[in-house]
């Protein structure tokens, strides 16, 4: 519909994006109107979450308009393959939630709610942008020959079927974006626009908590209340809605009720209807952000007037087949089979006795993403035709089969075959080992771990502790002749350490060397047990006997006590008898003391007062 340029304000020195009408539809009233309505519903809404219109105009035979420069990425682009957080897909939604009641305040309705028409920028904040195929609440419903505007995936049922859409249709195309916003998915697919349509019109959409199990229970309603088949069954206006949001995200309860299996069921698709989503959705609304286009490179377009006419007719001509082939059916009385995928059992059974056909349980499973009681499968699938009281197979789900490992590690073995058993599992004992920390009897190690989720029935292997390893026996090593040190590194070697040490005179062996050991060399010993060893001290001392040194010089003493062995320690001591002048006079020990070869004596020479 139109191409978009990165310009500047050369008065107010910014960026604007500059969205500039094709030529070709220049001249087509309808578009023009279209493109006049998306600048006048925009530039009367002022909103932080909405993208401002500064200006618009006609310029060399076009149409332009001035637009907010949104630097940033569509929310398409920013969705991931399995979803965002609830928390974030909540503040996201509250933010589009926003503007929508601002914009249906200023009776405005959007009419294209869609992941591509809102941009984040880089601090997170939201914009809804592209007003071209909204109008205002009391305007005439804008109508091109045989369609419907809007994108099918985000279609709401009333716009499938054209009839005039009100603030209740934005709020389920919002549902439509939060369900995929949450589960990365949208609620309904298809081979084509035609098949998303009549999905909009009749199938309940499974559950998002049953694709994303971590979106909480109250948020769940939330969404299923937005995407009621019927608007009265919906939120009444964006504020309720936001309500409900802001209670998720306190955790507290919803006032939101999920559509009911009558307001959800639609058994016959009428041919008229069937037609009309056909050619609806052949033609969309056209969007586009400035951040994504080069300023000098113009988009190219849908093509000539001729391509689009003859795909306008083939859009009519498959319109007409469907048409045709529905009303057939209905003229034989078939019924559309409901979809109830992802519903519990007895809102399944209910939908499909409504439908005028019989439900059937063709078996239960174990499944890990589908929670109890809620339907995995259903033959004939969703979309299919039954005759009257024709019957619907389902597969229900037992839930998880998965349980939580329990924690048997330090407990005894007959505990743990006992708490295994209450958790639905067995006990698969592996040999028992040596352990230095864990009591004989004990469990030492288990796979898998505790808090692990395996399936019930599941064996976990257990190993039980012997208690501490006996020691082994060792060689003990002769360490004789070695020092103190070298034993200990002799003895480590073999496992064994270094016992009690005492000291010994001995005549031959040199000081600090081991004299013997005990347990003797080439005995067996206990790993880690202690030898004690011997080590020399010296020769033993021979006794000797202290000579007389009485009235003996100085030399004459020192000269006699060096022949014993023995140290002398002179001391000169006044004496009034001039006898003693420079000689002996007494001596300590005595003359004939026993003393060991090395004893020092005393000597004491007189000398003048």
């Amino acid at each position: 519909m139109a191409d978009v340029y990165l310009a500047k304000d050369t008065h107010l020195g910014r960026e604007v994006a500059i969205k500039i009408l094709y030529k070709r539809y220049a001249r087509d009233e309808e578009f023009v109107a279209r493109f006049r309505r998306e600048a006048q519903s925009a530039a009367a809404l002022n909103h932080p979450h909405i993208v401002s219109i500064f200006d618009r105009g006609e310029a060399d035979g076009s149409y332009y308009i001035a637009m907010e420069y949104l630097e940033g990425k569509s929310l398409k682009e920013v969705i991931p393959e399995n979803g965002l957080e609830p928390a974030r897909a909540i503040e996201i939604s509250v933010q589009i939630l926003q503007a929508l009641q601002f914009a249906h305040e200023n009776n405005v309705i959007h009419r294209d709610i869609k992941p591509h028409n809102i941009v984040l920028n880089g601090r997170g904040q939201v914009k809804v942008t592209d007003f071209g195929i909204a109008r205002a609440g009391t305007a005439p419903a804008m109508t091109e020959t045989g369609s419907i505007i809007g994108t099918a995936q985000y279609l709401s049922p009333e716009q499938a079927k054209g009839k005039a859409v009100e603030q209740s249709s934005d709020l389920y195309s919002m549902g439509v974006v939060l369900y995929e916003m949450l589960t990365g998915k949208v609620p309904f697919e298809g081979e084509n626009p035609i098949a998303i349509a009549l999905k909009h019109l009749s199938d309940v959409p499974v559950p998002p908590q049953a694709l994303a199990p971590r979106i909480p229970d109250n948020l769940n309603a939330v969404v299923m209340r937005a995407l009621a088949k019927d608007p009265r069954d919906r939120y009444p206006t964006a504020e309720e809605f936001i309500a409900d949001l802001e209670r998720c995200r306190q955790n507290l309860p919803v006032a939101a009720v999920a559509a009911t299996a009558d307001s959800a069921m639609t058994s016959v698709i009428p041919a008229g209807v069937a037609a009309a989503a056909g050619a609806a959705l052949g033609a969309g609304a056209d969007t586009a952000r400035a951040d994504k286009l080069d300023p000098t490179t113009v988009r190219q377009g849908m093509g000539n007037k001729k391509y689009l006419y003859m795909l306008l007719v083939f859009l009519a001509l498959a319109a007409a087949a469907i048409g045709i082939y529905f009303l057939a059916f209905a003229q034989q009385g078939s019924i559309l089979v409901p979809g109830v995928v992802g519903l519990d059992r007895v809102q399944a059974e209910a939908n499909i006795k409504t439908a005028g056909l019989k439900s059937e349980i063709e078996s239960e499973e174990f499944s890990e993403s589908v929670a109890a009681g809620i339907v995995i499968r259903q033959n004939p699938e969703s979309g299919a035709k039954l005759k009257q009281d024709g019957v619907v197979r389902l597969v229900i789900s037992k839930g998880s089969n998965k349980v939580a490992v329990p924690d048997i590690l330090g407990q005894s073995s007959n505990y743990a075959e006992s708490k295994l058993k209450e958790a639905g599992l067995t006990g698969d004992r592996q040999p028992d080992v040596y352990s230095p920390s864990v009591a004989e009897g004990n469990i030492v190690s288990q796979d898998p771990a505790p808090g692990s989720q395996v399936q019930k029935g599941s064996a976990v292997k257990y190993v039980v502790s012997k208690g501490p390893e006996p020691p082994k026996e060792v060689t003990v090593p002769d360490v004789t002749t070695l020092t103190t040190s070298q034993a200990t590194n002799s003895l480590s070697a073999a496992g064994l350490k270094l016992g009690n040490v005492t000291e010994q005179y001995h005549g031959s062996m040199p000081v600090g060397q081991i004299i013997s050991q005990n347990p003797a060399s080439g005995s067996k010993a206990k790993e880690g047990s202690s030898v004690s060893v011997v080590v020399s001290k010296a020769p033993e001392p021979v006794p000797l006997q202290v000579p007389d040194l009485w009235n003996m010089t100085q030399g004459q003493a020192k000269t006699a006590l060096d022949a014993k062995g023995l140290v002398g320690s002179f001391q000169k001591v006044s004496n009034p008898d001039p006898a003693t002048y420079g000689f002996v006079y007494d001596q300590k020990p005595a003359a004939g003391t026993i003393v060991d070869a090395g004893s020092t004596v005393t000597v004491y020479i007189g000398k003048k007062p």
